[in-house]
């Protein structure tokens, strides 16, 4: 019994050794693919530290009746640890401004002001009597870049925890020697609010918000994947078994025009691709549905997504659904042309993993350029690839960029175009008949007759 299980074990795995298929799909591509997955992660990782890095502008309104908060912000001491860590004050009240409301709209017109800080007007009555000093923080969201409030965040707890530090040791030095080791450990409550297109959500700090925003992005790259590999099977199946069963070498020899035959199979592929867009959609909107719902924050506030913009309209369901559709039928249309290559259905299932390889490369990258935020000039890139403009147009939708998203349809129309006359052009030519690329079990070399 042992020795005849052990033989057919043998047997079988000097079958699926021989087979050359399992080299090219699952040791070289894999070989090739990862290598190029790190290389572009990295590229993020060092773009994203490298933004990280850099200089944060932070907006100060000083309400303060007394004078305490101007002796310091003024401090050489913090004005000289702000500098070291690449921390530029921006001082409002030099600039005219002297009410939260008209320094937001400044803020949000200036665009590289990323906080803004407001000193009470008790500041200096609250350090007196050695009572915790309420800062009201605002944090801006840029629409195109998200992700970077995140270094902001963590600038700003920089930046309170030096003003505590400064705090403390101006009332041991000048107040009192004795002071409230209370109040002197903790001199600070910090309230935090959000400023995302102009609207102020109100005690709410930015992850609340963000990490709504990418609960709404994340998920739309995995689902594109799951449904371009569906479809690329589907399409490559179809060519493989007329080839199979020779009904294709038939159809081919009718009086019917071969672009006529194209089109007419390029007419399933748009049917599918409807039937999966409309899936997605349908799929889609009740995942809103649950991700858009009023969120709770700590203080017990309900906060409507939807009413601070972070809502899809149906226009920009539109947009994501050509893009999809758009996208499904240039990829199907170059898979068709892969699929004729291929002598039966399971050397077409093989043929697609050159396909659907790239396809879960660019998904997993355009997952992590959501999560990173990359630079927006890489975001438009990947809005002109068929394999990526699905899977990053809803980013774009969310934030209300319909510009972007409408370029990158048309780049996308132009690219479905060209691929549908090059498989015109193949299934018009004498090719189609002849085209093979037969793995052949002994041996490992492919041959294309």
């Amino acid at each position: 019994m042992s020795n005849a299980l052990l033989n057919i074990v043998k047997k079988e795995l000097k079958e699926i050794i021989r087979d050359p298929r399992l080299f090219v799909a699952m040791i070289l591509l894999p070989i090739l693919i990862m290598p190029i997955m790190g290389i572009v992660f990295q590229g993020f990782m060092s773009q994203a530290t490298e933004s990280a890095k850099g200089e944060v502008k932070i907006a100060v309104l000083n309400l303060d009746e007394g004078n305490v908060s101007d002796i310091i912000i003024n401090s050489p001491d913090f004005r000289l640890a702000l500098e070291s860590l690449n921390i530029s004050l921006i001082y409002l009240n030099e600039l005219g401004f002297d009410s939260v409301n008209n320094s937001i709209d400044y803020i949000f017109n200036n665009g590289s002001i990323k906080a803004m800080v407001v000193l009470p007007e008790n500041f200096t009555y609250c350090v007196i009597i050695q009572s915790p000093i309420k800062l009201s923080i605002y944090y801006f969201i840029q629409k195109d870049n998200p992700s970077a409030v995140a270094a902001v965040s963590s600038r700003i707890s920089i930046f309170t925890q030096l003003l505590k530090q400064i705090i403390s040791t101006y009332v041991i030095l000048n107040i009192d020697p004795s002071a409230n080791p209370v109040f002197i450990q903790n001199p600070i409550v910090s309230e935090p609010n959000t400023i995302y297109e102009g609207k102020i959500i109100s005690r709410t700090p930015p992850e609340l918000i963000i990490q709504a925003f990418f609960m709404q992005t994340l998920m739309m790259p995995i689902a594109v994947m799951m449904l371009l590999s569906i479809a690329i099977q589907f399409a490559a199946t179809s060519i493989a078994s007329e080839k199979e069963q020779k009904t294709l070498e038939i159809l081919l020899t009718m009086p019917i025009d071969r672009e006529t035959i194209l089109f007419g199979k390029l007419t399933g592929a748009i049917l599918v691709s409807i039937l999966g867009t409309i899936g997605y959609a349908i799929g889609f909107q009740f995942y809103m549905q649950s991700i858009t719902s009023p969120i709770g924050t700590e203080e017990g506030i309900q906060i409507n997504l939807s009413d601070i913009g972070l809502g899809i309209d149906p226009f920009g369901f539109i947009l994501m659904a050509a893009s999809l559709f758009l996208s499904l039928l240039a990829i199907l249309a170059l898979v068709m042309i892969l699929a004729s290559f291929a002598e039966d259905v399971r050397t077409a299932q093989s043929l697609t993993s050159f396909v659907f390889m790239p396809v879960t490369l660019v998904g997993f990258i355009a997952i992590f350029a959501i999560a990173v935020g990359v630079s927006p000039i890489w975001m438009q890139i990947m809005l002109f690839i068929p394999f990526t403009s699905p899977m990053i147009a809803p980013l774009y939708v969310i934030s209300k960029q319909y510009f972007n998203v409408i370029i990158g349809l048309l780049a996308l129309l132009i690219e479905t175009i060209v691929s549908i006359k090059i498989a015109a052009k193949f299934y018009g030519s004498e090719m189609i008949l002849s085209a093979r690329l037969r793995f052949r079990k002994k041996g490992r070399e492919k041959e294309v007759e």
